[in-house]
């Protein structure tokens, strides 16, 4: 069943609610580090890293390449994305439990990136993520890339089902280093990508 909503542009303001997406998206995984982060002493919560993270224009995780999912007023859900160069750095210099991931996006390059697609539990299954789906098809075309590249947890099943009805294939894989303090949510990160 497709529920009735509205997507917009993220803006400025809504730098705190792309964050929360940001973290369900990876499963807690990017709290984590959030709490390790030096700018967390003094805060009540990691949350507010990850807000300052949002506003940080240097890095394409932020608040400019969100889209967000609206019903009835109240935020159900996100995308976040952007295209990728043609070619990508040579080197990498990162954590160990960052290096895989940042390895398969590396391998994506001149496609359009869906960094971060989430939807807020009680909108699950409602055809959300479809819809959100269809936007990043969309930014596609509009950017002329090639196609679409997204990362996920080979135990993400659900995910994995919605982006397979779609066309995506899985084209490389890397071993998950485990998260600083926190759960290995899988066995692999898996690079999906729906050519053009």
């Amino acid at each position: 069943m497709t529920v009735p909503i509205t997507i917009r542009p993220a803006t400025k303001a809504d730098a705190s609610e792309v964050a929360l997406l940001v973290n369900i998206a990876t499963h807690g995984g990017i709290g984590i580090g959030w709490r390790h982060d030096e700018r967390a002493e003094g805060t009540y919560d990691p949350a507010e890293v990850g807000r300052l993270d949002m506003l940080d224009e240097t890095s394409g995780l932020n608040w400019r390449n969100a889209s967000m999912a609206e019903s009835d007023g109240e935020i159900v859900g996100m995308l976040l994305g952007y295209p990728e160069p043609d070619t990508m750095p040579d080197t990498l210099q990162t954590e160990a439990f960052l290096r895989p991931i940042i390895e398969l996006e590396w391998l994506a390059g001149g496609k359009w990136f869906i960094s971060m697609l989430a939807v807020h539990k009680p909108w699950r299954s409602k055809g959300i993520g479809r819809q959100l789906m269809s936007l990043a098809e969309q930014k596609r075309a509009e950017t002329g890339r090639r196609g679409l590249a997204l990362i996920v947890e080979d135990e993400n099943t659900g995910a994995r089902r919605l982006y397979e009805r779609d066309g995506f294939l899985v084209a490389a894989a890397r071993p998950m280093h485990r998260y600083p303090d926190g759960p290995r949510p899988g066995k692999d990160w898996l690079l999906m990508v729906k050519d053009n």
